[in-house]
C-alpha cells in the first residue's frame, strides 16, 4: 500500500476519538468510511480482537478506498492518542549488539555477555500503566543512586537519563494460560509493530537491579509511537534471522523468514 503508515486513534474538532489510518500527511476515517463499528471507539483493541482474517480484510477494503481517491484528513489538523489499551508488556534483550552494550554498562569489569542470552530470550515484565504516546511530557523520575566510591545512598532526580529506541509487537489475538504458542504461530497473534522510546533512569537502575532487575528505574515511561504499522505492510523487508550460535531448542526454532530487514 504506497505510502500506507498504519491505524491509530485520532480526533479533529467536536468529533470524538475514533480509529483511523494514516496515509502519508493524512488520515483516512474508518468509521466514516463504514468501515466497522470497531473503528469508532477510541481504542484499536476491539478490531485487534477479530483476528488475522478480519485485519487482512480490513486492509484490503483500506487499499480500495486509498486508490480510488478518498478524501482524507490532513495530518495538521488532528491530535493523535494512544492507539490500544495495554494490558500487559515484556521488554526483551533484542540482539546480541543490545545484550553485550548493556553488559558493558552495567559490568564494567566483567563478561558483558552472560551465557543464558544465547539460549533463551530475556526480558522482564514491564509497568504497561506507564506506557504513553509519543509526545506525552516525562518527569525525570527521583529514586536512590550510589557511586561505587559512595558509603551510603542519597535520594535524588537521575542524572543518567537515558532512552533507547527499540520496535514493539501489537499482540492482537491473545493466548490461553498453561497453553504455549509455538514461533510459527506468530502472525496469528502478532498485529503489527510501533516505535518505542523505552526510557530508563541509569544511576538508579544500576543500583537497584540486582538480583531481581528493573524497577523503578524503567517503570516511569515508555513512549510509543501513535500509528501502528501491520505486519501485513512489512511483508517486503521480512529476511532470513542471523544464524544462532549455538542452534535453539526445538520449542524456540523458527521457519522462514521472520527478521526485518531494510
Amino acid at each position: 500500500m504506497t505510502g500506507g503508515v498504519g491505524f491509530g486513534v485520532f480526533s479533529d474538532g467536536a468529533a470524538g476519538s475514533r480509529v483511523g489510518f494514516r496515509v502519508g500527511n493524512g488520515v483516512l476515517d474508518l468509521a466514516a468510511h463504514r468501515l466497522g463499528d470497531v473503528f469508532s471507539r477510541p481504542s484499536l483493541n476491539a478490531f485487534l480482537a477479530l483476528g488475522p482474517a478480519a485485519w487482512e480484510d480490513v486492509l484490503g477494503r483500506i487499499d480500495e478506498l486509498v486508490t480510488s481517491g478518498a478524501d482524507v484528513t490532513p495530518l495538521e489538523r488532528v491530535s493523535v492518542h494512544m492507539p490500544f489499551d495495554v494490558a500487559d508488556y515484556v521488554d526483551f534483550y533484542s540482539s546480541l549488539e543490545h545484550a553485550t552494550n548493556m553488559g558493558r554498562l552495567f559490568r564494567p569489569d566483567a563478561d558483558p555477555l552472560l551465557p543464558n542470552w544465547r539460549h533463551l530470550p530475556v526480558g522482564y515484565h514491564g509497568r504497561a500503566g506507564t506506557v504513553v504516546v509519543s509526545g506525552t511530557s516525562v518527569v525525570r523520575p527521583c529514586g536512590q543512586t550510589k557511586a561505587p566510591d559512595e558509603p551510603t545512598p542519597s535520594f535524588g532526580p537521575s542524572r543518567c537519563l537515558d532512552f533507547e529506541l527499540e520496535l514493539g509487537f501489537v499482540v492482537g489475538i491473545g493466548s490461553s494460560i498453561g497453553e504455549p504458542v509455538v514461533p510459527d504461530s506468530f502472525r496469528d497473534h502478532v498485529f503489527g509493530v510501533v516505535l518505542v522510546n523505552d526510557w530508563s533512569a541509569r544511576d538508579i537502575q544500576a543500583w537497584e537491579y540486582q538480583p531481581l532487575g528493573p524497577f523503578l528505574g524503567k517503570s516511569f515511561a515508555t513512549s510509543i509511537s501513535a500509528w501502528v504499522t501491520p505486519l501485513a505492510l512489512l511483508e517486503s523487508s521480512l529476511v532470513e534471522g542471523p544464524v544462532q550460535d549455538p542452534e535453539p531448542l526445538p520449542y524456540l526454532s523458527a521457519r522462514g523468514r521472520f527478521a526485518l530487514g531494510r
